[in-house]
């Protein structure tokens, strides 16, 4: 048997793989158990906005420098609703409520209607007092109260609705940097609410606060549920697969030691447990199982053919090392392609994933077999398990895309035509209030918000002047009330708001509140008059007190990242095309975060698919040494990414950020089982078996693995797509979808392919040579050579699973047959030596001329593997006795064929 030429797993005097001492295998799994969970302990669960972001990034920048001369924007909205809302019981509750709040350290500010500033006129020229008194509410009429606050200029629309029925509460954070913070200050914001009795009032909350919690509530609901619900349904299903009990409960053990460890890594670099680290779990265990598949598959075959325990599982490992190393290659360049993705949490899942990876190999081939070894004493069901019934299945399936091969691919190309216009309906999108069903309180919270008062996405347009005092000038505000006039004009922008807006605010109450005042003062000297004098706060939040920076503050109706970049541009296309004198103008904000994410998305994606594609590639020319084989080899890893995109644009599910990962997984999968079955296609043509025996031996051993892989894969991504939260659901039902396809396309479509390539090129390298063959020095067995008849022998008790009963010959006196087992066992024990050496002779022979020569057959199982290699005798049928030497080889195959299917 090819072996890999690494000595790790070989003993040196007896060629088998040397396998760690059982005991030190187990002390490895509980140190990394232990460690583990020291670890875990100090993992930061952390969903948080600014994660996403890269801190070079403009956007950031932006933020950062704005954040030094204004308080953010981002913020809590909170919303009561009733009718008595105006009441003196409501109002004062309202204003203790925003006191509690004011003094909790995560809150900078708390803006009602009991705090928020108006500029008044006054016997001195203007003043600056709340919206309503709440020490004079006992003199203060509901009804005036009301009127006072919906004939406001600013709190219409952001503090209370015009019909009166709302009113709302703006609590603004200090620096919320994590998820954990955003969860205290929503848990501080419900006690409080609690404390002063307005529960019967509250009628939700919503803004940038409310998403982040909400997303981190279902990113932990999604952990704790669909975790260990997929460990047991994977091993439910490992169970049906493998049906013994103690290759499950070893396959439990190498899952939890392939997850755990990586979480812990996670938690020991400090980096955050966001939405996309929470799919590893899941996706690591399916991936486990997936390796485990194929080691135990070789193991059931090694014992199928009568193999003893240790040998069984050396076996396994000779057939599965070398493409499970290569595997993890693969598996990891699709994950780790993720990092050209450059968004840090994607970044992070495909580092994680590809190490992962490879902690799985690790597992898989190191620290299992010898738990297999030592406990594993008894042998596996055959052909009343469902790893037989997969390999038969595989079998049936393989047949069906070979014998019509130009059919097969003629009808896959016809499908990608007609799904084609699909895939040009996927659309870029990250829309978070999408993550959540239309029915959930977010939504419902959002709308709400929006049909009373403003949209909740914001944006802050950047305006630096010149130097100190640059902004004190009255021909640079009215440009800037220009911008804002037409900003306001938008149909996607419900409110703006800026300096200008107080200071005609002081305009009009220095004038006795007379509406033809309430503009711009007519001179700068007046202006600076009026900015001199005034001792609010709310002036502070729009411009910097050099009065040399200002911003715009706007509130969006739109929340999709795609849409929001399509409102900047049209503000930046506006300001380009009119410019501030003296101004530089810029664009950020929470809404310009989000937005740039579409860009981000669309190149990551490009550049992560490119680099997994490539990668790959590479990896597979350089295993098999052709690149006409490494390219047939990625056709069908292309097709489940091709139906994935085409579900999508069916669908109407957007690229966001879940989807973006699908494809590296995915691609990263599927070609784990390309790379299984083609490794034993060609290690069947190295010993001489011709193409479509080739391809069915390698699919009836590798097939029932890939089989099982997909069943179990499929039914664990499908669990997911039960979730709640959308982008779990999105992510497991497109993984699931993809796995069937690249399972469809491996066991329909690539072995068309390989027979179209393959097929005639290996049947006429297949046909021996007369002339050569005469002057060979070898000669044929003769009966006494032989181990017939099979009567005489004693038969295995555990014949090999693929196995069939050997193919039935009639009897003839005339001419001799030799039967050569092709059986697992027999051909790790030289059969294919044997097998050309009794068809050299029977050919050199014929070219001889002598005709009593036995006929060599090539035939399944004889089920006399203690034997091995075994080598039968007995009559020629008489059809066979006078075919012509040049078509032996084909013959000889088509007897096991015929055998196989029979």
């Amino acid at each position: 048997m090819t072996r890999p030429g690494w000595t790790f797993w070989r003993r040196r005097e007896d060629g088998r793989y040397r396998l760690l001492p059982w005991p030190v295998a187990l002390l490895i799994v509980v140190a990394i158990h232990v460690a583990s969970l020291w670890l875990l302990p100090r993992l930061v669960l952390n969903n948080a906005p600014e994660v996403y972001y890269q801190g070079e990034s403009p956007a950031v920048q932006l933020r950062d420098s704005l954040r030094r001369d204004f308080p953010s924007d981002e913020a809590l909205t909170v919303i009561f609703q009733g009718p008595d809302l105006y009441s003196r019981n409501v109002l004062s509750r309202l204003d203790e409520l925003g006191s509690i709040l004011s003094r909790d350290p995560l809150v900078e500010r708390v803006i009602s209607v009991t705090t928020m500033e108006r500029v008044s006129g006054s016997e001195d020229g203007f003043a600056v007092g709340p919206l309503i008194d709440a020490r004079r509410l006992r003199r203060d009429d509901p009804a005036a109260l009301r009127e006072r606050v919906l004939g406001d200029r600013f709190a219409p629309g952001l503090l209370a609705s015009r019909d009166g029925t709302v009113l709302a509460m703006v609590v603004r954070p200090k620096g919320m940097e994590t998820s954990a913070d955003r969860v205290a200050l929503k848990v501080a914001v419900a006690l409080a609410i609690n404390q002063v009795g307005l529960r019967g009032h509250y009628a939700g909350d919503a803004g940038p606060v409310t998403l982040d919690v909400a997303q981190l509530e279902s990113m932990m609901q999604d952990t704790v549920r669909f975790v260990p619900l997929t460990v047991v349904v994977g091993l439910g299903l490992l169970f049906w697969v493998v049906g013994r009990v103690r290759p499950v409960v070893i396959g439990g053990l190498a899952m939890s030691t392939a997850v755990l460890p990586l979480v812990a890594g996670i938690a020991a670099s400090g980096q955050p447990y966001t939405m996309a680290s929470a799919i590893l779990p899941s996706l690591l265990s399916a991936y486990t199982l997936a390796t485990l598949m194929h080691l135990y598959a070789g193991v059931q075959r090694a014992q199928g053919a009568g193999l003893t325990r240790g040998a069984a599982v050396d076996r396994a490992l000779g057939e599965t090392l070398k493409p499970g190393l290569y595997n993890v290659l693969t598996t990891g360049a699709g994950l780790l392609s993720l990092i050209f993705v450059p968004i840090p949490p994607i970044q992070l899942f495909g580092v994680a994933g590809a190490i992962g990876t490879a902690l799985v190999f690790v597992t898989v081939f190191v620290l299992v077999p010898p738990f297999l070894a030592r406990w594993d004493n008894r042998r596996w069901p055959q052909r009343q398990s469902a790893m037989g019934r997969f390999g038969r299945i595989a079998a049936r399936l393989t047949l069906a895309g070979m014998r019509r091969p130009k059919t097969t691919v003629a009808v896959a190309l016809l499908l990608v035509a007609a799904a084609f216009p699909f895939t040009r309906e996927v659309k870029v999108e990250s829309d978070v209030l999408t993550f959540f069903s239309q029915d959930h309180p977010v939504n419902r919270h959002v709308r709400l918000v929006e049909e009373q008062l403003a949209g909740v996405t914001t944006l802050e347009i950047s305006l630096d002047g010149q130097g100190r005092d640059s902004l004190q000038n009255v021909q640079t505000l009215q440009a800037v009330r220009d911008l804002q006039r037409w900003i306001e004009d938008l149909g996607e922008v419900d409110r703006a708001s800026s300096m200008v807006d107080i200071v005609e605010e002081m305009h009009w109450a220095m004038n006795g509140e007379k509406p033809a005042f309430r503009d711009l003062p007519p001179s700068d000297r007046l202006l600076r008059q009026y900015l001199l004098v005034y001792d609010g706060r709310d002036l502070y939040e729009a411009v910097n007190r050099d009065f040399s920076r200002a911003r715009i503050l706007v509130s969006l109706n739109v929340h999709g990242a795609k849409e929001i970049a399509q409102v900047i541009d049209v503000i930046r296309g506006h300001v380009n095309a009119a410019p501030i004198p003296g101004v530089e103008v810029d664009i950020g904000g929470f809404g310009r975060l989000f937005a740039d994410q579409v860009d981000l998305l669309v190149s990551g994606q490009q550049n992560s698919f490119a680099g997994a594609f490539l990668q790959i590639f590479i990896f597979m020319a350089v295993l098999w040494r052709s690149m006409s084989a490494s390219l047939i080899c990625m056709v069908p890893n292309l097709a489940p990414l091709f139906v994935i995109f085409v579900l999508m644009g069916a669908l109407g599910i957007h690229l966001d950020l879940a989807t973006v990962m699908i494809a590296g997984v995915v691609l990263g999968i599927t070609v784990d089982d390309t790379i299984h079955l083609y490794h034993g296609y060609r290690q069947r043509l190295r010993n001489g078996i011709s193409t479509p025996l080739a391809i069915v031996k390698s699919y009836q051993g590798s097939g029932r693995a890939v089989l099982a892989i997909s069943v179990l894969l499929t039914a664990q991504f499908g669990l997911l797509a039960s979730s709640a939260f959308i982008p779990t659901a999105n992510f497991g039902l497109m993984t699931a979808v993809g796995l069937l396809a690249g399972q469809a396309a491996e066991l329909l479509l690539l072995p068309a392919l390989l027979v179209l390539k393959d097929g005639r090129r290996r049947q006429t390298a297949g046909r021996p040579n007369l002339r050569d063959a005469a002057s060979r020095p070898v000669r044929p067995p003769v009966a006494s050579e032989t181990l017939w008849p099979p009567a005489a022998q004693e038969t295995s008790a555990h014949p090999d699973d693929n196995a069939q009963e050997p193919a039935h010959l009639p009897t003839s006196k005339d001419a001799p047959m030799v039967v050569v087992c092709r059986g697992e066992a027999c051909k790790a024990r030289g059969a294919d030596v044997v097998w050309q050496t009794c068809l050299d002779a029977y050919v050199s022979a014929k070219a001889r001329g002598v005709t009593s020569g036995a006929l060599p057959i090539e035939t399944a199982c004889l089920r006399r593997c203690e034997e091995a290699p075994a080598v039968s005798w007995c009559a020629s049928p008489s059809r066979i006795e006078g075919a012509d030497t040049s078509s032996l080889a084909e013959l000889a195959s088509g007897h096991v064929r015929r055998a196989a299917s029979g």
